[in-house]
């Protein structure tokens, strides 16, 4: 009997068999079966999928076809680095906006809680400072709580987490509605709320690079601006139901108005890997000595962290500001939503375009421009009018920071070390937060307690930022006119 007669029978019986090579009399034919008969059998035993460019001309690509039929799709793993830069994305930001909306909703109106408090339940009882002092701490708290929250993200997962912290910011609200001395305020919407929007900041500042690449900067400027689009739309509603029912009461229903958000947030926000991928992914310590060693990360430390400190003074001292020259309470409240109303567009919109002219770009840009704005229009800002326009400059620029951080880090540190980065990044911010009670000092100090120590304070140290921002650039890319 012939090779190719053998051949032919064999292949008629197994189409899975490899084609021997054709017999030319100088081979013994029992060890050139037995020979293919191994490779068979070798080849059946291959993980699949295949890279049919990595596999022999003869290879068996019907073992490839059938295997493959047979395999649940639903076991199919997700890849970690196959991040869809949209899709479902898209509804993870709606649920980091209205994060944004309770947490920072509700911070950027704490000049306008604390006047009412002055004026009421605290009166007598409690200095400027003490006042003021209350919202930086609740700056310091989302920031100093960060590297539990992040170990509680890479755990336990997004959704839990982002729900604890709606959870205790609420409940922070409620039971501020109950305090009668400054220290149960320090306590309530002090330390339990920043606690609580610690453990939800990093929810979404942790999933939102999950989801996003190259519309990074847009969609956490999306999600950012509800910090803006809260306090627009709780400044008006804060101030009616002071008026109507009181301070306490106004506390209590904000609370369980703001609980409905946030439940609606946890609903919806997800993490991209499912459970059982992420456990098995390698869980960092959230905070990382080491990168210390990283200059550029340090000098972006610097930088925002200065420039960061512009942004509370004008922020809390607003309606105080606008009751000295003569403004009443509603149309302070007003300014206030009108501020935080340029803030939403500008962290929306200028995140759009960081993307497309580079996000640290863009950051310096703002700075300048939100520290010019302090030098040039707050201090002549005498009238309605004048402050309205300052709001309208200063509120689009002064608060991209919160959209524009992570973002940078990421590109700075790399997104291997975006756990660790995060982590320091948002501890070092705590000391932003110290912009506060410094200008309260500083007019303690001023002429008259008047406010053109302030202004300057806040302008300089935008700009000040700037200019170490600027120095990073030309390290990163040894251009000035570079996209970074």
């Amino acid at each position: 009997m012939t090779s190719s007669t053998i051949q032919s029978q064999e292949d008629h019986d197994n189409d899975l068999t490899v084609t021997a090579p054709p017999y030319t009399g100088d081979v013994d034919l029992e060890k050139a079966i037995t020979r293919t008969s191994m490779i068979n059998k070798q080849s059946s035993k291959k993980i699949c999928p295949y890279d049919k460019n990595d596999l022999p001309p003869h290879h068996l690509e019907k073992i490839y076809t059938d295997e493959t039929s047979t395999t649940d799709s639903s076991s199919r793993s997700i890849s970690p680095d196959d991040i869809p830069d949209g899709g479902y994305g898209w509804v993870i930001t709606v649920a980091g906006f209205l994060g944004y909306f309770v947490m920072y909703g509700v911070t950027n109106l704490w000049g306008l809680f604390s006047q009412a408090y002055a004026t009421s339940v605290l009166e007598g009882k409690a200095t400027t400072l003490e006042l003021i002092t209350i919202g930086s701490l609740i700056f310091v708290s989302i920031n100093m709580f960060s590297p539990l929250s992040s170990l509680l993200v890479s755990r336990i997962g997004t959704r839990f987490t982002y729900g604890l912290g709606g959870f205790l910011m609420c409940l922070a609200v409620i039971l501020a509605g109950f305090s009668t001395e400054v220290w149960h305020l320090y306590l309530t919407q002090g330390l339990l709320f920043g606690f609580g929007g610690s453990f939800l900041y990093m929810a979404v500042t942790s999933v939102i690079p999950q989801w996003f690449t190259a519309r990074r900067g847009t969609a956490m400027g999306i999600s950012s601006a509800g910090s803006g689009i809260g306090a627009l739309a709780l400044s008006p509603m804060v101030n009616f139901l002071i008026i109507e029912y009181g301070l306490p009461w106004a506390y209590r229903i904000l609370g369980f108005f703001l609980l409905g958000i946030c439940a609606i947030g946890t609903i919806l926000i997800k993490d991209r890997l499912p459970r059982s991928q992420r456990k098995n992914l390698p869980v960092k310590s959230p905070f990382q000595l080491s990168m210390f060693k990283d200059v550029n990360f340090v000098i972006w430390l610097f930088g925002s962290v200065i420039s960061l400190m512009g942004y509370l003074p004008p922020l809390f001292y607003l309606p105080k500001y606008a009751a000295e020259i003569g403004i009443n309470q509603t149309d302070a409240s007003n300014l206030l939503a009108i501020l935080s109303a340029m803030n939403a567009v500008g962290r929306i919109g200028l995140g759009f375009v960081a993307d497309k002219v580079g996000r640290l770009n863009m950051f310096i840009i703002v700075s300048v421009l939100s520290g010019a704005f302090s030098f040039v229009i707050w201090q002549f800002a005498i009238s309605y009018n004048i402050l309205l326009v300052f709001c309208i400059l200063w509120g689009a620029t002064s608060g991209l920071y919160y959209a524009l951080a992570a973002p940078i880090t990421v590109c700075i540190v790399g997104s291997h070390n975006i756990s660790g980065g995060l982590s320091i990044l948002f501890i070092t911010s705590a000391i932003a937060a110290m912009g506060t009670p410094i200008s309260a000092a500083i007019q303690q100090i001023t002429p008259n307690n008047g406010y053109f120590g302030i202004q300057m304070f806040s302008g300089a140290v935008y700009v000040l930022g700037a200019m170490i921002c600027i120095y990073l650039k030309y390290r990163l890319t040894g251009s000035l006119l570079a996209k970074y």
